[in-house]
């Protein structure tokens, strides 16, 4: 019985996270980071909270990771963030603005590395709830968003599900 079991949690994990693009850790509780989809995660954080606080990092980053989970996104980190294409309309509008997406080196840079690497890793809890939307605070809130659950807010920016 606890043969089938262990091997049930295994089922269960190699499932999940092969639909995230994520390699199956070699033990339980520990997720190896694999290097596309940590990039992936930083540049979104970096883009779209890099000024925010810690849980406001943690949160963008969440949203990214929900959606790879959802089926009606596509599966894996990358391939969220780069949903659409580069050009408009795409998913996060730095990945389409025509401009460089290579983050400067420093302090913000290595905050949203860091995070990602948590994130990705199972080290922080989501403070979303689950949303897969998010807006900036001082953004007039779309038509998108009135058919939307409100989270939180947290930082600068508004979560949704």
């Amino acid at each position: 019985m606890k043969i089938k079991l262990i091997s049930l949690v295994a089922l269960v994990l190699a499932t999940v996270f092969s639909g995230l693009g994520l390699p199956i850790p070699a033990h339980a509780g520990a997720r190896e980071v694999p290097p596309d989809a940590l990039r992936c995660l930083a540049l979104a954080v970096y883009f779209e909270a890099r000024g925010e606080p810690r849980e406001g990092k943690e949160a963008v980053a969440y949203v990214v990771l929900n959606r790879a989970r959802e089926a009606q996104f596509p599966g894996g980190v990358c391939q969220v963030v780069q949903q659409g294409g580069e050009q408009r309309p795409c998913q996060f509008g730095w990945w389409c603005d025509g401009r460089s997406d290579k983050p400067a080196p420093g302090r913000m840079w290595e905050s949203s590395q860091d995070v990602a690497r948590e994130v990705l890793a199972g080290q922080v809890e989501d403070p979303t709830e689950g949303a897969l939307y998010f807006l900036r605070v001082k953004a007039r809130e779309p038509t998108w968003a009135e058919r939307l659950t409100r989270l939180a807010r947290i930082g600068g920016h508004v979560f949704y599900r």
